[in-house]
């Protein structure tokens, strides 16, 4: 009796050691390097960012461990739909990602705006919305993937719209092209532009915000293959806690550099885009 007791314990035990451990829980969180101040190497090497904090944080708080997976943004879309990437911070919310991703509230506000550099301005005065890119030569940095707000989502599969986009994979590079005259300008967000892409750019380029392409706010997508609705709706409520707490909008500060407007989300003083008109058309 007391052998076949003994034999059970053993089996038991090596039942549960072969089985993976349940309470675990990991979430892979897209990261990528060359996009401060969201994502960035830290001078220690770990991996940081705005985003990347937010998120190892709020995993954190409840009771989850973050894998940070090093992925270019086209993959990424494609990882989160299909289950095999679990969270994805910084994205916008269209009808079609709706289909594979539950969102959360906003984690930033930074409007995504169009620069030209001075000499496109010149030759294109009158560019006041982005559906009159149409009748230019410009061409036009965008991220491979990226969804600008629903102006841009609109006009995206316009053959004569598609012709000005010059399709990068991400945006420091387009910042670059823009830099050294292979771009006319590019759709960037405001706070890249403050702190990567201006500095970059010649005193000569004169590069400016020319219109608002959209002021959709940042959120973070988690797959609905692997995410359940009782999973993001805890991680949304722990979000809001770290709003509500404080620690979200200094952690903000601490990376971007303006101060933080806690309703928002935003940069209480919106300078250098000013000169940017809003985006209001809605595009046939």
């Amino acid at each position: 009796m007391r052998r076949s007791l003994i034999l059970c314990l053993l089996a038991a035990s090596a039942v549960a050691t072969a089985l993976p451990a349940r309470e675990a829980c990991i979430r892979t969180v897209r990261w990528e390097p060359s996009e401060p101040p969201y994502n960035l190497r830290l001078p220690d090497g770990r991996q940081g960012g705005y985003s990347a904090d937010l998120v190892v944080e709020v995993l954190r708080r409840m009771g989850c461990e973050a894998r940070l997976v090093d992925m270019r943004w086209p993959r990424a879309l494609v990882e989160l739909e299909a289950g095999r990437l679990d969270i994805m911070p910084g994205m916008m919310r269209t009808p079609e990602r709706d289909v594979f991703a539950r969102f959360t509230r906003s984690i930033n506000f930074s409007p995504n705006l169009l620069y030209l550099s001075g000499a496109a301005r010149q030759r294109n005065p009158a560019l006041r919305t982005l559906a009159d890119l149409r009748s230019t030569s410009l061409t036009i940095g965008v991220e491979s993937s990226a969804a600008y707000g629903p102006a841009f989502v609109a006009l995206k599969d316009d053959p004569a719209f598609r012709a000005r986009l010059y399709f990068v994979p991400n945006q420091r590079t387009a910042w670059q092209m823009l830099a050294t005259g292979r771009l006319d300008g590019l759709i960037s967000d405001d706070v890249l532009a403050r702190m990567v892409g201006l500095p970059m750019q010649p005193e000569a380029s004169e590069v400016r915000a020319v219109l608002t392409v959209a002021e959709a706010h940042a959120l973070i997508g988690l797959s609905r293959r692997s995410v359940d609705a009782a999973f993001a709706e805890r991680f949304d409520a722990v979000l809001a806690e770290t709003v509500a707490d404080g620690w979200l909008p200094k952690l903000r500060e601490r990376y971007i550099g303006c101060p933080t407007d806690p309703a928002t989300l935003g940069c209480l003083d919106p300078k250098p885009s000013d000169a940017a008109e809003s985006e209001n058309e809605t595009p046939p």
